[in-house]
């Protein structure tokens, strides 16, 4: 995190909750040496570590079913001020 004259930087063990402020997600656009340089670089591929859930689901509803879609034939007006003023109440 930002402090008043420099980063603080803490080293924790997992598994851990982190929140971040503002202006963490700011791009860092790299420089043409960087660039170069990571060319030669190797890449250590580390394997996930497995690791048990430490959540537990409690309940789990389907939100309810929405209505079906009617439609109504463009030369058929009437049917959609009926249908307007009696199912959706619209006026």
């Amino acid at each position: 995190r930002e402090i008043e004259g420099g980063e603080e930087t803490n080293k924790v063990a997992l598994p851990v909750v982190v929140s971040c402020q503002k202006g963490m997600a700011e791009q860092r656009i790299p420089n043409m040496k960087g660039i170069m340089g990571a060319r030669t670089k190797t890449l250590r591929v580390v394997d996930p570590v497995e690791a048990e859930s430490l959540t537990t689901v409690v309940n789990f509803d389907l939100p309810p079913a929405k209505a079906g879609v009617k439609l109504i034939p463009a030369d058929n007006p009437e049917e959609l001020v009926r249908l307007l003023h009696e199912e959706a109440k619209a006026f």
